[in-house]
Order: C-alpha cells, then structure tokens, then sequence
C-alpha cells in the first residue's frame, strides 16, 4: 500500500515565485476576451499546489490568483461529466480501467495519485463541482476539446448546461481543434469562443483567417510557434492570442513580451 500524503503548498510557492517572480492578473468578467490585460492559465489546474485536474486544483487556481484554469472533460459509462486527461484511470488513481467503461461510483471508489505516486486524499470530481468552484473564485474556463465526445450533440448539449447553469458559459473558450467538429460546435453555439492549436511561424495567415470565420475566438500556439512579429499581426487582426507550454524563466520572459491574453503554465504562479 502506498503512504496516503497531503499535497503541500509551500515548497512549489517558493520555488515557482523564486524563480518567476509576479505575473499580471486581472479581473474576470464576462467580457474577459476584450481585456487587454494578461492572466495565467493553470493547465489542469494549479498543478502547483494539487494534482491535475483534481477540484482542489482548481480550488488552489483561485486562491493563488490564476485567472484561467484548463480542464479535460470526459464522460463516465452513466453519463456523468468528470475530469480526466487520459482514456483511462491508470496513471492519476489507485484504480484501472477506461473512463467510459466505468461509472461514476466506481471512479469515486478510488484515490487521486500524485506525480509521485502517493496517494492522496483526493476523489475524481465531477464536472458540475469544478464549475461551480471555478465560478465561486471568478476563474475561467479553457475546456480542452481533444477529451470527450465533442461531435456527439448529447455530449456537448450536456457539458454546455452545467456550464450555463454554474455561470461560467460567458467566461470560458473551447480548444476544438478538428475542423469538422469544431465547425459543428460553432453551429450549435455560434456565440461560444472557440480556437485551435495554431502555429503563428507557418500558418499565421491562414489560422488568422479560420479563426475571423467565428463570432468569438482567439488565437490559441504553443509559445515556441510564435514571435514578436507574429503576435503583432495576431493583435491587427482583431484576436487575442493564448500561449501554453509555458514552463520556464526564459519561455516566461518572451510571454510577458508579446502581451498575450493568456499564459498557460503547469508551474508559474501569479
């Protein structure tokens, strides 16, 4: 049996601000794709302070001070959303076996890992508590689309109610990255902020011109595929730019200087 531990906060506190020091963190509302201003993203939820996708990451995104966090929704054999970035439950939990082949009670049964390989305290949350959760701290949402059944409507009409219903619907985006399903998506919620994972180095003219196609989007690169120039041309079209993969002092610093809308990170905190 593995020894049950409690994730702490302080080490990975001082570490990250020692090495990163502050980033700019606004306000959220509903009209957060017009800020100017740039926040930090928490892939899978503070990470930092929690293990992935777990609702005290996302709990941990609100009281650092993050402005968005990037979750992976999927669906449990009795339909229930819940966070999980892998098909199965192998790699975070004391358990085995695929998300879809497993019900809700039974993916409650076990324990969250984390990175170590500790168990922790921790349950498998459902989608409906990390939404309500992100909402109680003004979080926002970046609902990774390359998890769950994003061409099935069921699927979709379903996540889209709980987002409604928790408030966090207008403060939120949707990385479709399929154009098939993203331009299905985009017909069944025309008014919902979608993107791709574009690269701002080769396909700056053409992912620009897929992404003035929607009433909402912005420009969603790795910040190794985009430079100075080319966010440039991204703000004179019009979009906002959400750069991920942010992990390091040096990729921080180029981060800062293109003034995205977003930097997403596993390890900087704000």
């Amino acid at each position: 049996m593995k020894k049950k531990t409690i994730v702490s906060l302080a080490a990975p506190f001082v570490l990250a601000t020692s090495l990163f020091g502050t980033a700019a963190s606004a306000a959220p509302s509903d009209n957060w794709l017009k800020s100017s201003k740039t926040e930090l993203s928490a892939h899978r939820g503070a990470q930092v302070a929690a293990p992935e996708n777990t609702l005290e990451a996302i709990t941990q995104a609100g009281k650092l001070g993050y402005g968005f966090v990037e979750i992976d929704v999927q669906q449990t054999k009795d339909g229930h959303y819940i966070l999980m970035h892998d098909k199965t439950i192998d790699r975070t939990t004391t358990g085995t076996g695929n998300v879809k082949d497993l019900t809700l009670e039974e993916i409650q049964r076990v324990q969250i890992e984390d990175k170590a390989g500790n168990v922790t305290e921790y349950k498998v949350p459902t989608l409906e508590d990390v939404l309500d959760e992100a909402h109680k701290y003004d979080v926002g949402i970046n609902f990774d689309g390359s998890k769950g059944d994003w061409h099935d409507k069921e699927f979709v009409d379903g996540l889209m109610e709980e987002a409604e219903e928790a408030k966090v619907l207008n403060h939120s985006f949707f990385v479709l990255s399929n154009d098939d399903i993203r331009d299905q998506f985009n017909e069944w919620y025309p008014e919902a902020t979608v993107t791709f994972l574009g690269n701002a180095l080769t396909n700056l003219e053409s992912d620009i011109e897929e992404l003035k196609q929607y009433e909402n989007a912005i420009y969603t690169t790795s910040i190794k595929n985009v430079d100075e120039e080319s966010a440039k041309e991204i703000r004179k079209a019009g979009l906002k730019l959400h750069v991920y993969s942010v992990n390091t002092a040096e990729t921080y610093e180029k981060a800062k200087k293109i003034h995205p809308r977003l930097i997403e990170t596993d390890v900087i905190i704000p």
